[in-house]
C-alpha cells in the first residue's frame, strides 16, 4: 500500500501559475470572489509556487505591485479588462516566460484564455455562481443578453471540458445544468477568515473563547465582544439590487412591533443604498449611522475591525439574496456564533443548515415570520448558546488552507495528465489512478493528447475499513479520503472482509459504484457498505473533512468525524 501523498500545493513548487480575476484585492469593489483568489493564491506563493495575478486596474492604483508574494499586474477597466488580460496573456508564453498552468476566475464574463495559450497548458476554471439571472439586473437587455450567451454557450464553446473548480454543490449543478460545462466539476469551497484568531484555524479562536473572552449569558465569547443586550441583525456586505435587502428593510416594522429595542446594521456599501434608504424612510423607520440609536443603521465601508466588532454583536444576520455561490457572509457570521436566515437558494442552502446553524426561508413573504420566531427563539440563553455553537463548530470546517490544497489537486492532476500523455505514457484518468511521482518540471511537450476525460456526472461516497497502523492509500489527486468513526448499530462489512477497524471514507468524483470498487481493489481493498451516490452535502463534508491537517491526524491514527454530528 502507498504511502500519503505530501500537502497538494507542495506538489507545485517551483511552477509559475497565472491568476486571471476580475478585480484584486485592493479595488474599491473588491468582494468575495477576490478574497477567494487572494486567499489561495497568497498560500500557493507562501508553499514555493511563483503566482502572478492579471487583473484590472482602477484609478489610482498601480500597474504592478506584490501583495503576499503574489505578483498583481493591473490593466483595463470593468469591461476593458478583459481584452487586456488576454493580450498581457498572450505576450508572456510568446515571449517563452514559462507558464504551467492558469487558474481563470470566471466572473459572469469569462476571460476565455484557452483562445491564446496552446494546448499544452493546463486551464482551471473557477466558478463562484452563475450569472444569467443577475445581467438584467445591471445592464439593459440588449447588452444584458450579449453576457448570457458569453457565459453560455461561449464559455462551453471555449473551455470544453477543461475541468472546473466550483464553490458550492448549487454551483456544480448549475455549471452542468444552465452552463452546460462538460468538464469534471471539483468542490472547492471558501475558507472562513475569522476575526481575532487566525482564519486557518477554522474560527477555534473565537469558538473556544479564548484569552481575552468575557463571559457573558449566552457563554463565553470571543474576545472581539459580547452579543448585544437588544435584539440586533447584521448584514454585511456589498448593497447591490441582487441582495434583495429591501425585503428585510420592509419587513421591519412588523418585527420592531414584536421585539422592542430591534436595530439593523448595515455594514457596507454600494448602489442600491439610496433605494433602500428611501424605502426605510417609507416606512417611516429612525435612520442614522453606526453610533446611533436609530432602527436602521448605515456603517458604510469599515474598518475591518469595526465590522467585525459589530458583526459579533449580532443576534442574527440576514441574507434574502435571489442566489449566491456560497454564501460567504454568512460563514464568516457563523464563525462568531451568529446563526442566519436566508432563502433556500443556490449557495444559501448549502452554507446554511437548516434548523442547525440557521434558517432556510422558502417565500419573500415568509422572511418576516422567519425571522421572528429565529429571534424568538435566540431570545432564550440555552437555546442560543447551543445555536451560537453549532454556527462556530459548523464555520470551523472551512479553511483557506484546504481550499488551496483542492484547488492545488485539481491543477496537479491536470499537469500529471498532460505530461503522462505528452511522454507518450497512459494519463492518470482512472478512478483511483495514484498522482505521477515524478512530475517535470519543465515546460510540457508541445504535442497535446487527445481529451478522452469523461464527463463527471457521477460522484461515489465509499466507506472502508483499514486494520490499526495500515496506511491510508493515495488515489488520484482529486479523490477525497478522510477517516471517520463507526455509528453504532451501522451495518457490518461485506462478506469476506475482515473485522472493522479504523473506517474511513473515500469520495471518488467521475465514478459509478463499480468504479469505485475497482479504485478500491487496486489497494487491496474492500468497500465496508454498499456505495452509493454522493449527495450535495457529502461533497462538502468531504471537502472540509479531507483537508491536509486532517489527513495528517487520519495517518497518525487520530479520531474521525462523526456523520451523525454533522447531519443537518
Amino acid at each position: 500500500m502507498t504511502t500519503a501523498a505530501p500537502r497538494p500545493v507542495h506538489a507545485l513548487t517551483g511552477r509559475h501559475l497565472v491568476f486571471l480575476n476580475w478585480r484584486d484585492n485592493a479595488h474599491p469593489q473588491a468582494g468575495g470572489a477576490e478574497l477567494f483568489c487572494h486567499s489561495v493564491a497568497e498560500r500557493f506563493a507562501a508553499a514555493g509556487v511563483r503566482v502572478t495575478l492579471l487583473t484590472s486596474r482602477p484609478p489610482g492604483a498601480a500597474a504592478a505591485t506584490t501583495d503576499g508574494g503574489v505578483a498583481v499586474r493591473r490593466g483595463g477597466g470593468t469591461f476593458g479588462v478583459y481584452p487586456s488580460v488576454l493580450a498581457r496573456l498572450a505576450r508572456m508564453v510568446r515571449s517563452g516566460e514559462r507558464v504551467d498552468a492558469v487558474v481563470d476566475c470566471q466572473n459572469g464574463i469569462p476571460f476565455f484564455s484557452p483562445l491564446v495559450l496552446p494546448s499544452r497548458i493546463p486551464v482551471v476554471q473557477v466558478l463562484h455562481h452563475v450569472h444569467q439571472k443577475q445581467f438584467p439586473l445591471y445592464f439593459p437587455r440588449p447588452v444584458a443578453r450579449i453576457g448570457q450567451l458569453l457565459e453560455t454557450p461561449g464559455s462551453r464553446w471555449v473551455y470544453g471540458r477543461r475541468p472546473v473548480a466550483v464553490v458550492s454543490p448549487s454551483t456544480r449543478d448549475e455549471a452542468r445544468g444552465v452552463l452546460a460545462l462538460p468538464g469534471a466539476r471539483f468542490l472547492v469551497p471558501n475558507g472562513v477568515t475569522i476575526a481575532d484568531g487566525d482564519g486557518d484555524a477554522g474560527g477555534d479562536a473565537v469558538a473556544s473563547g479564548g484569552a481575552g473572552g468575557t463571559d457573558g449569558p449566552f457563554g463565553t465569547e470571543g474576545a472581539i465582544g459580547a452579543r448585544a443586550a437588544a435584539p440586533t441583525i447584521v448584514c454585511v456586505g456589498r448593497l447591490v439590487p441582487h441582495k434583495r435587502l429591501h425585503l428585510l428593510i420592509e419587513a421591519l416594522p412588523v418585527l420592531v412591533g414584536r421585539h422592542p429595542g430591534l436595530s439593523l446594521h448595515l455594514v457596507g456599501d454600494g448602489p442600491d443604498r439610496r433605494r433602500l434608504a428611501d424605502i426605510a424612510a417609507r416606512l417611516m423607520l429612525t435612520q442614522g449611522d453606526g453610533s446611533s440609536d436609530a432602527t436602521v443603521r448605515w456603517h458604510g465601508f469599515a474598518a475591518p475591525e469595526v465590522r467585525d466588532a459589530v458583526l459579533a454583536s449580532a443576534w442574527l444576520t440576514v441574507n434574502p439574496s435571489h442566489g449566491e455561490g456560497w454564501g460567504l457572509s454568512v460563514l464568516e457570521a457563523n464563525g462568531m456564533g451568529v446563526p442566519a436566515v436566508a432563502f433556500r437558494v443556490p449557495g444559501l442552502r448549502d452554507s446554511v443548515r437548516d434548523g442547525v446553524t440557521g434558517w432556510l426561508v422558502d417565500e419573500p413573504g415568509q422572511l418576516a415570520d422567519a425571522v421572528d420566531r429565529a429571534l424568538t427563539l435566540l431570545a432564550d440563553p440555552t437555546r442560543a448558546g447551543e445555536i451560537r455553537a453549532a454556527a462556530r463548530a459548523w464555520a470551523g470546517g472551512f479553511s483557506w488552507d484546504t481550499s488551496a490544497d483542492l484547488l492545488a489537486a485539481v491543477i496537479g492532476s491536470e499537469l500529471d495528465r498532460l505530461a503522462g500523455a505528452g511522454a507518450g505514457g497512459r494519463s492518470a484518468g482512472g478512478p483511483g489512478e495514484p498522482p505521477a511521482r515524478h512530475a517535470p518540471a519543465r515546460p510540457l511537450a508541445a504535442r497535446p493528447p487527445r481529451d478522452r476525460r469523461r464527463r463527471d456526472d457521477q460522484a461515489t461516497w465509499v466507506e472502508f475499513d483499514l486494520a490499526p497502523g495500515a496506511e491510508v492509500p493515495v488515489l488520484r489527486r482529486t479523490d477525497l479520503v478522510f477517516e471517520i468513526a463507526p455509528e453504532s448499530g451501522a451495518a457490518g462489512p461485506e462478506p469476506g472482509l475482515p473485522g472493522p477497524g479504523r473506517r474511513f471514507v473515500a469520495l471518488f468524483y467521475g465514478a459509478d459504484s463499480t468504479g469505485a470498487r475497482t479504485a478500491l481493489a487496486r489497494r487491496g481493498l474492500r468497500p465496508a457498505q454498499r456505495p452509493r451516490a454522493a449527495t450535495g452535502e457529502d461533497l462538502l463534508l468531504a471537502a472540509t473533512h479531507a483537508g491536509p491537517n486532517r489527513a495528517s491526524a487520519a495517518a497518525a491514527g487520530g479520531g474521525g468525524v462523526r456523520l451523525r454530528d454533522m447531519a443537518g
